[in-house]
């Protein structure tokens, strides 16, 4: 890849509020300090795959109005992603009282580095100290070279002098609205979340219904992928999952845009929330305590993402990565890997006229797509190099190949461009 596109940060105004912007020719980032240190947008190309209340867009509000009635009815949602302790709870001083929150969720971060090389820009935000929690949190965000992934750092430091325990709880409120003919806007029923299953999970169907009602309709599991899926029909609810593969991921069928996230899950932790690793919220008919968005024009899905439980001792740091990529993908996210999304796996059938290979993607990579041929032990017998790949076009596969005799397997990877790194896509059998 000739000219590769070099990372820029600057600082500058986003719809009325003083924000920072990274991108890369890519993606495109922006975040706003002063709302809770919160990631605003997240752009691939043109397309906006973050949620922004339009009503609240470059509003800025004192400390005891973001507190308001101390009820989820007066809290701000601005929309975008921002990270929250767990468990939430109102019953005593080991659950989170919020949202509101006007220090942890609405407060105003300060930027503690910005930094830019030709490979990579990085922002770091501090939250102010909350004495409630006893916590103060710490957000980094990196855009890389030459594709759409994001690595997300996120820490929490106890600033009280009392041990405390706290869950790290990132919340990413996603789009899921259609745009009609004369503007309006309706639920795009195209939208949904999908994460992997626990085959031995806690939960009788996979999944529990934390909000809303229990025979959402919303809520489902393909037992033969083994995978969650949240189907968006405009019904308020929440559900958690006990998901093992530190994965979950959101789909626009209908655009063919997917977004991804993916984190380390550490079987041995105690998880908040009755031992689960994602949880997904869906604005829609009906009431949860007293949020309703039946006459709103408020159309979102939710992927949140959860550590496990850290135990903090007085000025003990602990910390948590997640990391995003978005693509092109032209359906729903069935898989989730380092080099993109899976739509369709890789599937390999035996012809008169050879062996036909077929599958549907979406990369985070800019690269070249090749093909290893390998014999039953994982040697590798020959390459093919198939195609170029970028996040903004889907990779649909439908080819008849003439394997190396010895062939068993096969692999489809992505030689990134950047750094020559090889990156696994898809995997099978012959």
């Amino acid at each position: 890849m000739k000219n590769k596109p070099i990372c820029t940060i600057e600082q500058a105004s986003f719809r009325g509020w003083q924000a920072v912007y990274m991108r890369n020719g890519i993606v495109s980032l922006v975040v706003v300090p002063d709302i809770g240190g919160r990631v605003m947008a997240y752009d691939l190309d043109s397309y906006p795959f973050f949620f922004i209340d339009p009503d609240l867009a470059g509003k800025l509000f004192s400390f005891e109005e973001n507190q308001g009635d101390g009820t989820m009815g007066s809290w701000k949602n601005y929309g975008g992603d921002k990270t929250w302790p767990a468990p939430q709870g109102w019953e005593n001083n080991t659950q989170w009282h919020g949202p509101p929150d006007p220090i942890l969720d609405s407060g105003r971060y300060t930027i503690q580095t910005i930094r830019c090389q030709n490979h990579a820009a990085m922002l770091r935000l501090i939250s102010p100290p909350d004495s409630r929690t006893g916590l103060q949190i710490t957000r980094q965000i990196t855009l890389q070279q030459g594709g759409s992934r994001v690595i997300l750092d996120l820490s929490f430091t106890n600033i009280s002098k009392r041990q405390i325990r706290w869950s790290i709880w990132n919340v990413t409120q996603l789009r899921a609205e259609h745009i009609n003919p004369d503007g309006s806007k309706s639920p795009e029923h195209a939208c949904a979340v999908t994460a992997p299953l626990n085959p031995q999970s806690r939960f009788p169907r996979g999944f529990y219904v934390m909000a809303g009602d229990e025979n959402n309709p919303q809520w489902g599991i393909d037992e033969e992928k083994q995978l969650f899926i949240g189907r968006y029909m405009w019904e308020i609810g929440k559900v958690g999952i006990d998901s093992p593969k530190g994965w979950i991921a959101f789909s626009n069928s209908d655009q063919g845009y997917s977004y991804a996230e993916q984190f380390t899950y550490f079987p041995e932790k105690e998880y908040p929330d009755q031992g689960v690793t994602v949880e997904c919220w869906t604005t829609g008919r009906g009431q949860v305590a007293n949020l309703n968005y039946e006459n709103s024009q408020i159309y979102l899905m939710e992927t949140e993402v959860l550590s496990p439980l850290y135990t903090f001792k007085p000025g003990e740091t602990r910390s948590f990565q997640i990391i995003w990529g978005v693509c092109r993908c032209n359906g729903l996210v069935v898989d989730v890997n380092k080099a993109g999304c899976v739509h369709k796996n890789l599937e390999a059938k035996t012809t008169r006229d050879g062996v036909e290979l077929s599958g549907s993607f979406g990369v985070f990579s800019c690269g070249s797509l090749q093909l290893v041929w390998q014999d039953a032990h994982g040697k590798p017998l020959g390459v093919d190099v198939l195609q170029k790949v970028s996040p903004l076009e889907a990779v649909e596969l439908k080819q008849i190949f003439n394997p190396p005799p010895e062939a068993a397997r096969l692999e489809l990877n992505v030689l990134t461009d950047v750094n020559n790194s090889l990156q696994t896509l898809a995997k099978c059998k012959l």
